[in-house]
C-alpha cells in the first residue's frame, strides 16, 4: 500500500484530492488540515472509507507532521494561508506559507518521500500573457501587502528547488490558476465565480471590481484533480513548474452574464443580472490588479498528458445546480 499525506485536505481541491484518492485499492491516504478554512462536511464521503484518516493538525506543529508523515510515498501540500485585501494583516500568510511548507520540505527529507507543492498563478504577478513556466515574473512593489501571497508561494518553489537540488527530493510543484466547484468559500477567497453564482442565486447584486474588463481563465476542479492525480503518479513531472488550470479566458463581466443565463436555464429563475461596480483603489488600496492571467498549457500536456476537459459553462452549470438546491432546502430561494 502507498501511503500518501494530503495537507489542507478539507479545502475545496484537497477534499476533491481525498475523494479521488481513497477510490484507489493500492492508496491509504492521511489527511492533515487545521479547519481554519476547511471544513469537515467537505470530507464526509472520504471518512467513511477505512483508507482515509483524518488529523486536525497544523503544519506549522513540525513534531506532530513528522509522526503522520512517516512512512508517506507523498506529500501533496495544499495547505496554505490567502490573503486577499490589503485590510487584512499578511503576517500569517507569510508565516504559514513559509514556515508550514519548510517543515514539509524538512520531513520529506527525514522520511525520503516525494512532495507535489501547490504553487499559484499568482506568482506570475504583472508578467505577459500567456504565462509559461520559465517567463519572467514580475511582482508589484514590497509595500503593498496584497502581494505576501504572491511573494510566500515563490518563496516556496525555492524551497522546493532547494530541497530537490541539495536534498535530493524528488518534488514537482503545481503552479494552480483558478479553480472552483460546489465545495468552494462562497467569498472572495474562493474566486469570483462562486461569489457570482451565490450573488444571483440569491438575487443580490454582483460586485465586479473595476469596470469587469480583466480576464481570468477559471478551471473545473475536476480537471485539476485529473492533472494533480498525474503529477503525483508521474515520474517525468519531478523536478518541474507545472501550470494546471484552463486556457479558456472570459473577462470577469462576460462571466458574470454566462453566470446569469445559466442559472436562468437551469432553475427557471428568470433573474436579471444586477452588477455593482467598485474602485479597485476601495478593496486593495494601492495594488494593480493583474488585468489578464491565461495558463500556457504546454508542459502540462506534454508532461502530465493533461487537457481540460470542462468548459466553464459545464462547470459552472455543476456548481449552479448543487448550489441552487442548498438553497432551496434552506429556503433562502
Amino acid at each position: 500500500m502507498k501511503k500518501i499525506v494530503v495537507t489542507g485536505c478539507a479545502g475545496m481541491i484537497g477534499s476533491h484530492l481525498v475523494d479521488e484518492l481513497v477510490q484507489k485499492e493500492d492508496v491509504t491516504v492521511v489527511g492533515v488540515d487545521n479547519l481554519s478554512f476547511g471544513r469537515m462536511d467537505n470530507i464526509e464521503h472520504a471518512i467513511k472509507s477505512d483508507r482515509f484518516t483524518f488529523y486536525r493538525v497544523d503544519v506549522l506543529d513540525i513534531e506532530a507532521m513528522k509522526i503522520l508523515c512517516c512512512g508517506a510515498d507523498t506529500i501533496v501540500h495544499l495547505a496554505a494561508m490567502k490573503k486577499s485585501g490589503e485590510d487584512d494583516a499578511s503576517l500569517h500568510t507569510l508565516r504559514v506559507n513559509s514556515h508550514g511548507t519548510e517543515n514539509v520540505f524538512e520531513i520529506a527529507r527525514m522520511w525520503r518521500c516525494k512532495v507535489v507543492l501547490a504553487s499559484t498563478s499568482d506568482v506570475y504577478g504583472m508578467a505577459p500573457i500567456p504565462h509559461a513556466e520559465d517567463n519572467d515574473l514580475v511582482l508589484g512593489p514590497s509595500m503593498i501587502k496584497r502581494w505576501a501571497y504572491a511573494v510566500s508561494k515563490l518563496y516556496d518553489e525555492q524551497l522546493a528547488f532547494a530541497y530537490y537540488k541539495d536534498e535530493k527530493v524528488p518534488i514537482v510543484v503545481l503552479r494552480y490558476f483558478g479553480g472552483f466547484s460546489p465545495r468552494s468559500s462562497f467569498s472572495w477567497s474562493g474566486g469570483h465565480i462562486p461569489i457570482f453564482i451565490d450573488a444571483v442565486l440569491r438575487n443580490e447584486p454582483v460586485n465586479i471590481h473595476g469596470d469587469g474588463t480583466q480576464t481570468r481563465s477559471m478551471a473545473d476542479v475536476r480537471d485539476l484533480i485529473r492533472g494533480t492525480m498525474s503529477a503525483i503518479e508521474r515520474d517525468e513531472a519531478v523536478g518541474h513548474i507545472i501550470n494546471l488550470g484552463n486556457d479558456e479566458e472570459l473577462s470577469v463581466l462576460d462571466s458574470a452574464k454566462l453566470i446569469a443565463d445559466v442559472i436562468n436555464e437551469e432553475t427557471g429563475l428568470n433573474r436579471e443580472l444586477k452588477i455593482k461596480y467598485i474602485p479597485f483603489s476601495d478593496i486593495f488600496g494601492q495594488y494593480k490588479d493583474i488585468m489578464r492571467r491565461l495558463p500556457d498549457l504546454t508542459k502540462a500536456r506534454r508532461l502530465l498528458d493533461y487537457e481540460p476537459r470542462y468548459q466553464l459553462r459545464e462547470a459552472v452549470k455543476t456548481t449552479v445546480n448543487i448550489k441552487y438546491n442548498e438553497l432551496k432546502g434552506k429556503g433562502l430561494i
